[in-house]
């Protein structure tokens, strides 16, 4: 993959949890159901992001540091991800 790719994948995995952590506050003072569906949607982005990025060539370390996540959470994506779905990795 391209370095540009690599770089806005990157962005996205950032920015998806910023909005994570930005939706938090607004998530928390709605009711309990709300919490649970709004914080299953923003990490189900975050996972799709950094699915993503790992598939344009981001190491393990850099979507943690992107994330915001420990690299233990970062290889479970990973691992569940479905090596016959269109973001699986394939060697190049």
């Amino acid at each position: 993959m391209n370095d540009r790719h690599l770089q806005e994948a990157r962005l996205l995995v950032r920015q998806a949890a910023d909005q994570l952590t930005e939706d938090a506050q607004a998530l928390t003072a709605g009711s309990a159901e709300a919490l649970v569906a709004g914080r299953a949607t923003r990490v189900g982005d975050l996972r799709l992001a950094v699915l993503a990025a790992w598939c344009a060539g981001a190491s393990r370390e850099e979507l943690a540091r992107d994330a915001r996540v420990k690299i233990g959470l970062i290889e479970e994506w990973i691992a569940a991800n479905d090596l016959d779905q269109p973001l699986a990795r394939h060697p190049v």
